[in-house]
């Protein structure tokens, strides 16, 4: 079917399959809006970085839309209206359910009814499936006061982790009534792949059914090996690493287990080249910088040796017999590494620890798997004063990458929900066996070219 007219829908959904032009379609109606900006709202900052680069490349005057996160766009609001919306909130810890709620009186108030509308042509909600309860009813609210688009995918709803998200079907489409379902795999026919798009269209049903999908009806551009143990996973694994890194360059996602973070960096420390996508919030450089911030001197370099650890490969105690060796003064500093720990042994400057974190993940024969992690913590040591607190910078330096969104790795792991929304030409699935059909959808659709499916059985997805 054609693009449907965003512009033309004063109240209504829009169905929108991965790799089918969701993005686009937001990005031509945005271009053809002459009125006030429009709003649009999405869940994520990388997901806002997305909406505006790809504005930025059709030159779409940034005065056409506000874009903005739905929990970014409730704090400007209860934060400019405390009285009205009830709530004061505290940025320094924000609970978010509440932040929602507030929000949501506010608009439901009518008093801002004729500051929407100045400021406002129309409102668009992209992932419109992720939303909760909260998020809804304040949708709701701006659509009866604004014309109002939302755009989802309910095989993608795999953000239902916190609790039940509001049901597709009598939540949803009663409220925004189904205007269109896009059915063309633009991703794949940019890359000259429409048959095997076609077939990652086709496995919808299924497993909207709770039939899973069979990967032994599945195309070529699908590879499946099997492993019923751990010994077969391994060696699968092996064999499909090697594949992918004989497509160099590789552009390349492994999607890993969903509920143990530390398996998937695991994979990426035994797989030379692999790289963590992390999740925003860097939770082990918040703890890590808490905890280097907390020591000093010889307890402090240590602690900056364990971070060093969950980063990079080869800080070990070949690494440790040498720097003790180095400290003895039974062996001579011979290289910048070797100089730079001789500073920092000295001097446990946060400037000083920086510097000796670059000069390790400088050296060729260490793979840095964590690079977004060591990153953040170079910069808030090298931002931090001496006398302050190193969690502080370390956060700051992470709200702030935060905000211009995330570079993906060439060939990188994260699970599902980490990956939802990127695309590689190549897709490597870990332990497909145990997804569920929005996860196997999810995983199945982020390549464009060929993906290697590792399960235990040949169908995936299927409803327990």
């Amino acid at each position: 079917m054609s693009t449907p007219d965003i512009l033309s829908i004063s109240r209504g959904s829009i169905v929108a399959p991965a790799g089918c032009g969701k993005t686009e379609s937001i990005v031509q109606a945005v271009a053809r809006n002459n009125d006030k900006p429009a709003l649009v709202l999405t869940h994520t900052n990388a997901g806002v970085c997305a909406l505006r680069s790809r504005m930025t490349r059709a030159k779409v005057a940034g005065t056409r839309a506000r874009v903005t996160t739905l929990d970014g766009w409730c704090l400007q609001v209860v934060s400019s209206y405390p009285e009205l919306s009830g709530l004061r909130p505290d940025l320094s810890a924000i609970q978010y359910p509440a932040l929602r709620e507030a929000a949501t009186r506010a608009v439901s108030s009518g008093a801002l009814d004729a500051i929407l509308r100045a400021s406002y042509s129309r409102v668009i909600v992209d992932e419109y499936q992720d939303c909760t309860h909260g998020q809804h009813r304040l949708v709701v609210a701006l659509a009866e006061r604004l014309p109002c688009c939302v755009l989802g995918d309910p095989l993608q709803r795999i953000f239902d982790f916190a609790g039940p998200l509001p049901d597709w079907d009598t939540e949803v489409l009663t409220t925004f009534p189904l205007v269109a379902t896009l059915d063309e795999p633009w991703r794949w026919i940019r890359k000259g792949e429409e048959d095997f798009g076609r077939w990652i269209l086709s496995i919808r049903d299924g497993l909207e059914r709770g039939e899973g999908v069979d990967l032994m009806t599945a195309p070529a551009n699908v590879i499946w090996k099997q492993a019923v143990d751990q010994p077969q996973r391994d060696g699968a694994e092996a064999d499909a690493m090697a594949m992918l890194k004989g497509m160099m360059p590789p552009s390349a996602l492994v999607v890993g287990s969903a509920t143990d973070p530390a398996s998937r960096v695991a994979f990426a420390k035994a797989h030379g080249g692999v790289q963590v996508v992390e999740r925003a919030d860097m939770p082990e450089v918040r703890d890590a910088a808490h905890d280097i911030g907390n020591k000093k001197d010889r307890e402090r370099l240590n602690a900056v040796l364990k971070f060093a650890q969950s980063a990079m490969s080869h800080i070990d105690n070949d690494l440790v017999d040498r720097l003790n060796q180095i400290t003895a003064g039974t062996v001579a500093p011979e290289s910048d590494t070797d100089r730079a720990f001789v500073a920092a042994r000295q001097n446990v400057t946060f400037a000083n620890l920086a510097r000796l974190l670059e000069s390790w993940s400088e050296d060729p024969d260490r793979n840095v798997f964590r690079p977004d992690l060591l990153n953040v913590m170079v910069d808030g040591l090298r931002r931090a004063n001496e006398d302050g607190e190193l969690k502080t910078a370390v956060l700051e330096v992470r709200e702030a990458k935060r905000s211009k969104g995330r570079d993906v790795p060439a060939l990188g792991i994260g699970s599902t929900l980490l990956l939802k929304g990127l695309e590689a030409e190549r897709v490597l699935i870990l332990d497909a066996g145990s997804m569920n059909a929005c996860n196997a959808y999810v995983a199945l659709s982020r390549a464009s070219k060929s993906v290697m499916v590792i399960s235990d059985k040949s169908v995936i997805g299927r409803h327990i």
